[in-house]
C-alpha cells in the first residue's frame, strides 16, 4: 500500500462562541472579550493580545535560511489545511485556561537516564514519577531548530500519564539570580497527556530556573503561566490535532521549532509563527549574554513518558512500534536541523547525547545528515511494559 504523507491540521470544533461580550479581566490581566468550548471540553479565552504585554506585540519574524538543497527537500511536502477552525472576535488571539489538574514536573533527559530502569529498586521504590526517554542531543551553539514530527495517538494507560515528542531548546549553566546557575529552556511538540487536553494536542514548555519552580514569567506549560505571548488568531499552545496517522495507514506530520531573533523565542507550527517568548524573562537580574536570552548551547529531540503510577507503565511512545518497524509504522522526526551564528538552517547531528532508558520498552535507530530528502533523521518508539501497544 502507498502511504501518502499529508501534514497535520490542526481541527478545533467550538461548541459556542460569544462575540459580543463585554470585555472581563482574566487572571493574570489578560482582557477577555469572548470565551468558548471546544468539543471536547477545553475553555478558550479569547483575548486582547495587547493585554499579555507590558508593551507592544512584538512583528512576526521572517524566516532564517535553509541553505541550498533544503528547500526541495520540502518543495514535495503537502501544503497544510486547517479543518474546521474558528476565528474569534477581530483583534483577539486565542489563549486555552489551564485543566486544573496538577501537571507532572518537567525535567529534561540527562546521561543519568541511559539504562535507567535497570538502576531502579522496583520493589523499594516503585516507578512513580520516573520518566522514561529515547533522546539525542547536540553540544552546539544555536538559535533553535527545527524538526517534522510524525503525529500519532500515544496509548496512556493512565490519564496521569504522558506521552511526548519534542524539541527542547537548552542554555547550560545559564546566569540565575539569587541561585547561582540553572539550566534554562524553551520546549515544543505533540503531547498525548489526558489530564492536560484530551487529545493529542500542541504543547509549549519554558523553564527559567532549572524547573525549580513554575509561575508566571518563571516557567510552565502553555500559558498556564505568563511567559508565553500568543500571536496567531487561530493556532495556540493546546490545541488537538486532527487528522492523526495511523499504524500502518495514512501517515500525517507537523513542522515545530524554535527561533530566536530580535529578543523573543518564536515558536514556528504549521508553517507559521504562533507566538513566542520575550527572551528578557530568561535575564531576569543577571547579564543577557550568559542566559537563554542571548543564545542556546544544547539542542534536543526526543520521545518522553511520563510514569504516574507505581507499577512500570504500559503507555506507548510515538505509535508504539518500536523504530525497527520503520516508515508507516513507527513515529519519527525528520529534517532536523539547528539554526547557527549566521541565522542559517543546518543539519543537526545528535548522536553524542543519545539516551535510551530501556532498549525493552522504547528506542530510536538514527541517521544524520542521511542525504536523503530527510536529511538528518531518527524513528522511535516502543509499546512500553508487556511489549503489547495500544494495551
Amino acid at each position: 500500500m502507498q502511504l501518502s504523507i499529508l501534514k497535520a491540521a490542526a481541527l478545533a470544533a467550538w461548541l459556542q462562541t460569544t462575540s459580543a461580550s463585554p470585555v472581563q479581566t482574566r487572571s493574570g490581566g489578560l482582557d477577555v472579550v469572548a470565551t468558548t468550548t471546544t468539543a471536547d471540553g477545553q475553555v478558550i479565552d479569547w483575548v486582547v493580545p495587547e493585554s499579555q504585554t507590558s508593551g507592544s506585540i512584538a512583528k512576526t519574524p521572517a524566516t532564517p535560511v535553509e541553505k541550498r538543497g533544503l528547500e526541495a527537500r520540502r518543495a514535495a511536502a503537502s501544503r497544510i489545511l486547517l479543518q474546521n477552525t474558528q476565528q474569534g472576535p477581530n483583534g483577539t488571539v486565542p489563549i486555552a485556561r489551564a485543566s486544573g489538574t496538577t501537571k507532572a514536573t518537567k525535567r529534561l533527559p540527562t546521561q543519568a537516564d541511559h539504562g535507567s530502569a535497570a538502576k531502579i529498586d522496583a520493589a523499594a521504590d516503585g516507578y512513580a514519577g520516573q520518566h522514561w526517554y529515547a533522546s539525542s542531543g547536540q553540544n552546539v551553539f544555536n538559535k533553535g531548530g527545527k524538526g517534522t514530527f510524525s503525529l500519532f495517538k500515544a496509548f496512556t494507560q493512565s490519564n496521569s500519564d504522558f506521552s511526548l515528542l519534542q524539541t527542547a531548546v537548552i542554555r547550560s549553566s545559564a546566569a540565575h539570580a539569587g541561585t547561582g546557575a540553572v539550566t534554562q529552556t524553551v520546549e515544543a511538540g505533540w503531547i498525548n497527556y489526558p489530564n492536560q487536553v484530551s487529545a493529542p494536542h500542541l504543547f509549549s514548555y519554558f523553564t527559567t530556573s532549572g524547573y525549580a519552580t513554575e509561575g508566571d514569567n518563571i516557567g510552565g506549560w502553555n500559558r498556564d503561566h505568563a511567559g508565553w505571548v500568543q500571536v496567531d488568531s487561530q493556532i495556540y499552545p493546546g490545541i488537538a490535532f486532527s487528522p492523526l496517522s495511523a499504524d500502518g495507514g495514512s501517515q500525517y506530520e507537523l513542522e515545530i521549532g524554535y527561533y530566536l531573533t530580535e529578543g523573543n523565542w518564536w515558536l514556528w507550527c504549521l508553517d507559521r509563527y504562533i507566538g513566542y517568548y520575550p527572551a528578557s524573562v530568561f535575564a531576569q537580574g543577571v547579564n543577557a549574554a550568559d542566559t537563554l536570552a542571548d543564545h542556546s548551547d544544547v539542542i534536543d529531540f526526543y520521545g518522553e513518558i511520563y510514569n504516574s503510577e507505581t507499577a512500570m507503565t504500559t503507555t506507548d511512545m510515538g505509535s508504539g512500534e518500536f523504530p525497527s518497524a520503520g516508515f508507516g509504522k513507527s513515529g519519527y522526526i525528520h529534517n532536523i536541523l539547528t539554526i547557527n551564528s549566521d541565522n542559517v538552517y543546518v543539519d543537526y547531528n545528535g548522536q553524542d547525547q543519545l539516551v535510551v532508558s530501556d532498549t525493552g520498552r522504547y528506542n530510536l535507530i538514527t541517521s544524520w545528515s542521511s542525504g536523503s530528502s530527510w536529511g538528518s533523521y531518527f524513528y522511535l518508539g516502543g509499546p512500553g511494559a508487556g511489549g503489547q501497544i495500544g494495551a
